[in-house]
C-alpha cells in the first residue's frame, strides 16, 4: 500500500520528536479534530494521555502500539480506541513512511503547538 498523500494541508514536526510530522485535516462543528500523523522507521513517541477520546487507523507501514500494558503490531486498515485520560505508550514507527490517521473527540495535538 502506498503512503497516503496529503499535499493540500501542512505537515508540522512535533517539537522534541524528530521525524514524526502532524497535519490537521479538518474541525467539526462539534469540536472533533481529523489529523494525519506520520512517522519515520525508529520514532519513538512517549507516553501520552489526552483529555478526548482518540480513535485511529494505520493509513501506511507499521506501528507498535502499546496500551494497558498490551503490546500489538498494527499496519495497514487496523484501528485503536483510547478513551480520554487514559495514558497510552510508549510507540514505536516500525516502517518509514507510516502514516495514521486520528480523529480526536475535543482537541488536536497541533493545538498544543
Amino acid at each position: 500500500m502506498t503512503a497516503l498523500n496529503v499535499p493540500a494541508f501542512a505537515f508540522v514536526e512535533l517539537q522534541g520528536l524528530r521525524g514524526l510530522r502532524i497535519a490537521r485535516l479538518g474541525t467539526q462543528d462539534d469540536g472533533r479534530t481529523l489529523e494525519v500523523v506520520e512517522g519515520t522507521r525508529g520514532v519513538v513517541i512517549p507516553v501520552l494521555t489526552h483529555p478526548s477520546a482518540e480513535h485511529g487507523r494505520v493509513l501506511s507501514g507499521r506501528i507498535r502500539f502499546m496500551q494497558d500494558g498490551n503490546v500489538v503490531d498494527l499496519g495497514p486498515g487496523d484501528r485503536w480506541e483510547v478513551k480520554a485520560n487514559k495514558s497510552q505508550g510508549p510507540h514505536l514507527i516500525l516502517e518509514n513512511n507510516t502514516q495514521v490517521a486520528i480523529l480526536r473527540d475535543g482537541k488536536s495535538a497541533l493545538d498544543a503547538v
